[in-house]
């Protein structure tokens, strides 16, 4: 019997992990398709690379943990060096956010490992930060990933697997036969494919939209900062995350890497643009709760974008409207951390026709009522 072929469109966490996890699975011809030069140059290379499993999102909560467990003990020949740093995470809160903060947080469902903790604890390990916290959690297993290897590991694997990776290979459009999803042009050039997956983070929904079949998924962007080594940063400091403020920052290079958490939907073309109004914000976020570090140059900078659908779940699976078609779009914000329940889960429905996890019909595309257009 004759291998079926897929393409994967999109190299980067989302489109890897699944390569790698259907490699596994062996059966299949697999040639993944990056636009770029090379597998990071979007929302992967442009991350702030925290491990935060714990979420408001029960659901999103579970891949998180899942994809944990993968990364403390990834398979033999994953990766000869450690996945993640647990260098420890506080989730704190201002008055105004406190009450949801602390229903959410003391939810079993929405965290694993936390442990309630008085303020001071935080203002202990970070003295230089402001007044104004009323509650805080901390995780003390969680803190930075490793994205680079991560997502190399994932890469190198699927290729020592047999995968075809094939660099600078922008798709231009899919192509359907007798309402059959039959392949797609890569340029001037066809590619015949029994399945076809749309991993292209910011450009997914573009991609299906050559053939007329939407999908509401919405990029946003975001900037993240670096600053000129700072003499009172220790690099053993945890990461920080401040709800209702909406800051996050932790040790980075001798200074540190933080975010105001701006948020603005873009077309996928802009969406690694820097503002002004961006920098103002994370400015204006310093000053507030790190008043001693307010005048601290970042010269690196940069904008990168998360992706949503309307319910902020991931869109992980076959498309009802389209046999062949599937999707692993709108994990918004959180690729690597929930990277390898994703790529399982989606591979799984590749080799399968359908998956036994708890959760596949949740994150299913077909829980949107968008009707096939004419094509």
């Amino acid at each position: 019997m004759s291998q079926k072929t897929v393409l994967i469109v999109g190299a980067g966490i989302a489109g890897a992990s699944t390569a790698w996890h259907l490699s596994q699975l062996g059966g299949h011809r697999i040639i993944l398709l990056e636009m770029e030069d090379a597998p990071d140059r979007h929302s992967t290379g442009r991350n702030a690379a925290i491990l935060r499993t714990a979420m408001p999102d029960p659901i999103l909560h579970g891949l998180a943990r899942e994809s944990l467990d993968f990364y403390q003990t990834p398979p033999l020949g994953f990766s000869d060096q450690s996945l993640f740093e647990p260098v420890g995470l506080f989730l704190a809160a201002t008055a105004e956010s406190s009450e949801d903060f602390l229903g959410w947080t003391g939810n079993p469902d929405c965290q694993t490992g936390a442990q309630r903790v008085p303020p001071s604890q935080l203002y202990e390990r970070i003295p230089q930060l402001a007044p104004g916290i009323e509650a805080a959690v901390y995780l003390p297993d969680e803190g930075v990933f490793d994205v680079a290897e991560i997502h190399h590991s994932f890469l190198k694997g699927a290729a020592r697997n047999g995968v075809e990776i094939r660099y600078n290979s922008r798709v231009e459009s899919l192509i359907v036969e007798n309402e059959q999803l039959i392949g797609l042009n890569v340029g001037a050039k066809f590619l015949e494919a029994d399945s076809i997956l749309i991993a292209a983070g910011a450009w997914a929904s573009q991609i299906a939209n050559t053939i007329n079949l939407p999908m509401p998924l919405t990029p946003y962007r975001r900037h993240i900062f670096v600053t000129n080594p700072l003499k009172d940063v220790q690099k053993d400091w945890p990461v920080v995350w401040i709800a209702g403020a909406e800051y996050y920052f932790r040790p980075e290079s001798g200074g540190l890497l933080l975010s105001g958490c701006d948020q603005q939907a873009v077309l996928p073309e802009a969406g690694e643009v820097s503002n002004d109004e961006a920098v103002s914000l994370a400015a204006e976020k310093t000053e507030r709760w790190l008043p001693s570090f307010a005048d601290a140059e970042a010269p690196f900078y940069w904008a990168g974008m998360r992706t949503f659908a309307p319910d902020h779940r991931f869109v992980v699976g076959p498309d009802p409207r389209l046999g062949g078609l599937h999707w692993v779009a709108g994990l918004g914000g959180h690729g690597i951390t929930c990277a390898p329940a994703v790529g399982n889960l989606a591979a799984e429905w590749i080799a399968t026709g359908w998956s036994q996890h708890s959760q596949a019909a949740t994150l299913a595309p077909g829980r949107f009522p968008a009707e096939p257009c004419a094509r």
